[in-house]
């Protein structure tokens, strides 16, 4: 079980992001996306997945830090597999985010990237060390200026519950300015074997939120529930 300190502490976390101006977000909901936090900034953001309407309730918590550091790169460290009721494998994961621009010039406005990332996982609770590597392909498409991904994501049991590959997806379609609608998928069945849609809302300049349904791939994935995620960009003064 989830220890009540625990909760405590992460419903400050979610505080806390809600006081500093948010831009974009390094995930789509769980798929890693296009952006690299700015050199500079640390990037923070807090994820609830949960199911609390039946019999079957559910709560995992995943924190993300991500530090600009420059050359469309940053580097992370993140807190997966706080859950509830099951026993908890808290896994640190310390790693990064890089991509490529692809077909600059003429084609600059598509956004066309390859991206590319890795962490070294080491669990808090006597699993051992693991890894989770991934790389994909993100462009605009014309007139609905959305951005779809695609490629590969390799993982141990660590993050995935086994170990796995798997193809991962996602797509980012902004309606307005403020209002956009996303999803992504991890096919196969493990921890994170879900497709997610939903939406984000920038609520002010100061704060977003994004809200989705996990619906999984296979019973052994785990319960269909609830995602909601804030996230924060904050400023730090390091210098290079």
């Amino acid at each position: 079980m989830i220890k009540k300190p625990v909760f405590i502490c992460y419903i400050l976390l979610l505080c806390l992001t809600a006081i500093f101006p948010a831009n974009t977000q390094q995930t789509i909901f769980n798929v890693p996306n296009a952006d690299v936090t700015p050199k500079g900034y640390l990037y923070t953001e807090n994820e609830a997945q949960f199911k609390a309407w039946d019999s079957q309730k559910i709560y995992i918590l995943t924190q993300y830090s991500n530090l600009g550091i420059g050359h469309n790169t940053d580097l992370e460290a993140s807190l997966y597999n706080i859950r509830s009721p099951k026993p908890s494998n808290a896994t640190m994961g310390y790693g990064f985010k890089s991509f490529v621009p692809l077909l600059k010039g003429k084609y600059s406005e598509r956004e066309f990237k390859l991206t590319v990332g890795s962490q070294l996982l080491v669990s808090h609770q006597g699993d051992g060390v693991g890894n989770w590597s991934y790389t994909h392909l993100s462009g605009r498409i014309p007139l609905l200026n959305a951005r779809l991904t695609a490629g590969v994501s390799a993982g141990t049991r660590q993050f995935f519950g086994k170990n796995t590959v798997c193809f991962i997806g996602g797509y980012e379609y902004p309606v307005t300015k403020r209002f956009s609608i996303i999803g992504d998928w991890y096919s196969g069945a493990n921890n994170n074997g879900f497709y997610i849609p939903g939406i984000s809302c920038k609520l002010s300049n100061y704060s977003s939120l994004y809200v989705g349904y996990r619906i999984r791939n296979a019973p052994s994935s785990g319960q269909s529930g609830m995602v909601i995620e804030v996230n924060a960009f904050i400023p730090v003064f390091v210098k290079y």
